[in-house]
């Protein structure tokens, strides 16, 4: 299954669980696939200019619990690794309070963030 695939199944898994939570996931434009040539360089410069950072994890939920301001997951197929640049923001959101993980597979993604939601604070 695609990365893409893994992660839209994640996402509609997390709605339909955590309805009252919905609007606090945030997607990296980083895995957007954009035009070739000329007009996806002028998007991706355009993109780092309103605050695209390079290395961005995937998916940002935008909860606290307990423990961690937020969550951030890097979702990966099973035959791909972190690059670099992705282990570095992972740290720097690590050193700041947030929980941050780089995770293969839907099915992973979900103990993750079933696992953070069992402390986060409510939304009434």
């Amino acid at each position: 299954m695609s990365e893409f695939t893994e992660q839209r199944n994640l996402i509609a898994w997390f709605r339909a669980t955590y309805p009252k939570y919905e609007k606090c996931i945030r997607l990296s434009l980083n895995g957007v696939n954009l035009p070739a040539g000329k007009k996806g360089a002028i998007m991706i410069n355009q993109f780092k200019s309103q605050g695209m950072v390079k290395g961005e994890s995937d998916l940002f939920f935008a909860i606290p619990n307990l423990t961690f301001h937020g969550l951030f997951i890097e979702m990966k197929n099973f035959d791909k690794k972190a690059t670099p640049e992705q282990l570095d923001y992972i740290e720097v959101m690590l050193n700041l309070g947030y929980q941050a993980l780089v995770i293969e597979g839907a099915e992973a993604a979900q103990q993750a963030i079933t696992d953070y939601m069992t402390t986060a604070f409510i939304i009434h």
